[in-house]
């Protein structure tokens, strides 16, 4: 394996030379440092981005009323949500099949649901159990297969499996995340990489995003200018974000003795809540501190790469039905299955309109699919 103090020293000369990054590294890099690169008000139709939107209303019933989806992926015949402490398995319509195992604290249920991951070749459902520290696995029928226990890190939230293998990742402040490779049939686990420093009593801010590109795996930690690309032998560079002094620094997430920040920060700060991208874009969603009056404001950057076009913000809009636009910073979600990316949305927001007239404003939410052209 790769060492992880060469990758640190890496990481921390890119994070120094941020102005520079691209010319020096051959990485392509992409700029998101000052808050007046935002436009609120960018607007870019859906189908410059080769999209088209298909509404899936998910079926409601006695026994599936939905008040909150926490996670959300897919497998070529099936959807799987994670709501209400419940996983329930829909078709590709939203009818809904059945439950996945159950809310408690035996040996096949879970105790909270932190993500989950079909994986097809195997007809299996990985699930993290965050706080019953343990990844129980299930069969697309339903039936309990195994469950093996979290590594001891305490933040240990967020995984991907990949051929036999779970790729953990933690949440925390430092350059260098924590990156654990666990080989399932082996019972063995490996690290791939490790935090360079302890955290204080600081609020956490370093979240590691993972996602899929044509088979291979990239990783983002907050705190590091660079997304990796990943496997078991250790992590590379693959290209660069960077945030230059929009980026939080240790002491300002500190908390002293009298609640407030050992250090103030001088202008609005970013928070990304996550990033990924397909063959012909890169989206990144985030969040700034303060954004003309507004706490916490919501953005979404898109990147074009076929036309070397970065947006910093872009509201992705559907002339034709304007309720299917893309706005104010909505997440879209990208699943386990390629070509498409979804958004949640309430069905009172959706009722009645064109497509939707049956729909009623009680009903589930509705996932919006973004079919996308590579």
């Amino acid at each position: 394996m790769k060492s992880w103090k060469g990758l640190l020293l890496l990481s921390v000369g890119l994070f120094l030379s941020a102005c520079h990054q691209e010319k020096t590294t051959g990485l392509h890099a992409l700029m998101l440092d000052h808050v007046n690169q935002i436009d609120p008000d960018m607007e870019l139709p859906q189908e410059t981005l080769g999209m088209k939107v298909e509404a899936i209303p998910l079926e409601t019933t006695d026994s599936c009323l939905i008040k909150e989806i926490s996670c959300m992926e897919e497998s070529r015949e099936f959807y799987w949500l994670g709501f209400d402490n419940r996983i329930g398995k829909f078709d590709k319509t939203g009818h809904f099949l059945q439950y996945i195992g159950a809310s408690g604290q035996g040996p096949e249920e879970y105790v909270s649901i932190k993500k989950i991951q079909p994986v097809e070749e195997e007809q299996r459902l990985y699930v993290m159990d965050y706080f019953g520290r343990k990844m129980n696995v299930y069969g697309f029928d339903g039936s309990f297969v195994c469950s093996f226990k979290l590594p001891e890190e305490t933040w240990m939230d967020n995984f991907r499996y990949k051929e036999g293998k779970v790729y953990y990742q933690t949440t925390g402040n430092s350059v260098m995340p924590d990156i654990y490779c666990y080989d399932v049939q082996a019972g063995r686990m490996d690290t791939i990489c490790k935090r360079e420093r302890e955290m204080g009593t600081e609020g956490y801010a370093g979240q590691s995003y993972i996602y899929t590109l044509n088979e291979d795996m990239y990783t983002y930690h907050y705190f590091n200018d660079t997304v990796y690309r990943m496997d078991e032998n250790g992590i590379e560079p693959a290209w660069l974000l960077q945030t230059g002094k929009m980026k939080w620094t240790y002491d300002e997430l500190t908390i002293i003795a009298d609640y407030t920040p050992k250090v103030r920060p001088d202008g609005p700060r970013i928070q990304i809540s996550d990033l990924f991208e397909t063959n012909a874009h890169s989206f990144i969603f985030y969040t700034i501190s303060e954004f003309n009056g507004e706490k916490m404001k919501p953005f979404m950057a898109v990147y074009d790469k076929k036309q070397d076009r970065f947006y910093p913000h872009a509201n992705l809009i559907s002339t034709d039905s304007p309720w299917l636009s893309v706005e104010k910073g909505c997440q879209l979600i990208k699943t386990s299955v390629p070509g498409s990316l979804y958004a949640i949305k309430e069905a009172f927001d959706l009722s009645g309109k064109r497509g939707l007239e049956r729909v009623k404003e009680d009903d589930n939410p509705v996932l919006l699919r973004y079919i996308y052209r590579e």
